[in-house]
């Protein structure tokens, strides 16, 4: 039968009535002022005591915190842990039954003599270790029977209890408020997706990178429907998966970009049961990017011109040849025509030679300095160098420079933007021919071959090589060894290979310097 439902209760049920009260307030409490409070008011209908004290453990101290007595106890007073029974009881994690106090050795008595106690029960309030006492006194002396003592233990265990469920909800409090600001400075958002109801828990922040009202209910399908058409697939399919992919999202109005990262939680049977997230907007770094694609293709396009404009004369020299052979050519048809048709024809044919000639010259200088989006696409990477050394040689004939070209047979396809890869290579090239100025073997070599899942190109030389101070610097921006250079061309041109997954470096040759660099090879 419930003890509420007893029609004469006897002293002890009336205890156990009153503890299960505190038991159902503690359940409520917020703070540890709240359980004290509790304590205060029930502890003395619990244990029958004339009077209660609640001391909380302070360092090498008892704090006497709180009482509900007959009498003036020690409430706001601190005693050290070994003066004090309170001490005692905590530090050995006893209780403490003292029917006399002044035949129990332990009992501070010149304490207790301006007090009404005769008698008490201390017991341990504990989490790990004993952090509080609940003392309860009594008038006069007297023996303690089991039920009252199961009483007063099971209040200092029902008030551990509480302490320990209060410290766990203000660490879960904690946590959230430090999880929060790691968030809020990171600019992320945090949800949590149910996996049976679909249903989605989601911080104000995440909802607000969705287009969702913060304060609004929402599922999965809301979070789905928030992206843009082309993109809710892939997003639907992270949902479900757990997955995350290095990919940015657009928002349905396609106005931002948005980075998730998630994984899935599962039971102790593997069951998924929801998927936990984060996301970041991310639109920023987007626009930063694509602003700084299109300021690297501007300098790139100015690099080439600057490029152009050091092989003028020799472009000069190049067109001004066959437009020359093929204007004598056209004299000498003009001269023949009445004499022998035939021949007069020959030299119409070799001067369109020469224009065809002329037209090929004019149109790969077109291909190296025209603007253009950066595309990646499919090149044979023998015919890509082909061509940029046909330029190259245009100025390194008159510094007698030999350039040679040794390709491995069977190279697969690259995947790159075709002019950018050329000027990085034209630019290697226009150094090694300045490097060998005094060189009295002046040969530069092109060298490609299979490595791995790369193409690898190394341009050797047969100049007098960097000093090691020197070679320390080469790709740091800015910095040059060329009387009137801008110190941009090496830090441009890997950040050019780098961007396209390859890598570049500079090793030391013999004799001369070897700069090699990488270019990923074309999908199948």
């Amino acid at each position: 039968m419930a003890l509420a439902m007893l029609k004469n209760p006897t002293e002890a049920q009336l205890g156990w009535q009153a503890l299960v009260k505190a038991v159902e307030q503690f359940a409520t409490a917020a703070d540890l002022a709240d359980i004290i409070a509790i304590v205060r008011a029930t502890a003395r209908d619990i244990s029958g005591a004339d009077g209660v004290c609640f001391v909380m453990r302070d360092g090498e101290c008892c704090h006497y915190v709180e009482e509900h007595a007959i009498g003036p106890l020690w409430k706001g007073k601190r005693f050290p842990l070994t003066a004090c029974i309170s001490g005692w009881c905590m530090l050995n994690d006893k209780s403490a039954v003292i029917p006399d106090i002044y035949v129990d050795p332990r009992i501070p008595h010149d304490a207790y003599r301006p007090t009404f106690v005769k008698s008490l029960v201390m017991v341990p309030v504990k989490t790990d270790t004993p952090i509080a006492a609940i003392g309860t006194y009594w008038a006069e002396t007297r023996e303690f029977s089991a039920d009252e003592l199961a009483l007063i233990e099971a209040l200092g265990r029902s008030t551990s209890a509480a302490i320990g469920a209060v410290q766990l909800r203000q660490s879960l409090i904690e946590s959230e408020h430090r999880l929060a600001m790691a968030l809020d400075a990171g600019g992320l958002g945090a949800f949590e997706l149910n996996v049976a109801t679909s249903e989605m828990i989601a911080t104000p922040a995440a909802k607000a990178m969705f287009g969702i009202d913060p304060d609004a209910a929402c599922s999965r399908n809301d979070f789905v429907a928030a992206i843009h058409p082309d993109d809710r697939d892939a997003v639907a399919w992270l949902f479900e998966t757990g997955l995350s992919r290095d990919e940015e999202y657009r928002t349905a109005d396609s106005s931002r970009r948005l980075e998730l990262r998630c994984r899935m939680v599962t039971d102790g049977d593997g069951t998924p049961i929801r998927v936990t997230g984060v996301v970041r907007d991310v639109t920023e770094r987007h626009q930063a990017k694509e602003r700084l694609e299109s300021l690297r293709a501007e300098l790139v396009r100015v690099a080439r011109l600057n490029d152009l404009g050091a092989m003028a004369s020799a472009l000069a020299h190049e067109l001004n040849q066959p437009l020359a052979a093929a204007s004598n050519y056209l004299h000498a048809a003009e001269r023949l025509l009445d004499r022998d048709l035939t021949q007069a024809r020959g030299a119409i044919t070799k001067a369109e030679a020469q224009f065809v000639r002329t037209k090929d010259i004019i149109q790969r200088i077109r291909g190296f300095v025209g603007q253009g989006k950066s595309e990646r696409t499919s090149e044979d990477i023998e015919v890509v160098c082909r061509e940029v050394l046909e330029l190259a040689r245009m100025t390194a004939r008159y510094e007698d420079v030999a350039m040679y070209l040794k390709a491995e047979t069977g190279l697969p396809k690259v995947e790159i933007d075709k002019v950018q890869i050329q000027q990085v290579l034209f630019n290697l090239l226009r150094n090694a021919v300045e490097a060998m100025g005094g060189s009295a073997k002046r040969r530069v070599t092109i060298s490609v071959s299979r490595d791995g899942d790369m193409v690898k190109l190394v341009v050797a030389d047969t100049g007098p090589g960097l000093a090691p101070e020197i070679a320390a610097h080469l790709f740091l921006p800015f910095h040059t060894t060329k009387e009137g250079g801008m110190g941009v061309g090496l830090s441009l041109c890997r950040k050019i290979v780098e961007a396209q997954g390859g890598k570049l470096w500079h090793e030391p040759g013999d004799p001369g310097a070897t700069f090699i660099f990488t270019v990923p090879v074309a999908a199948a």
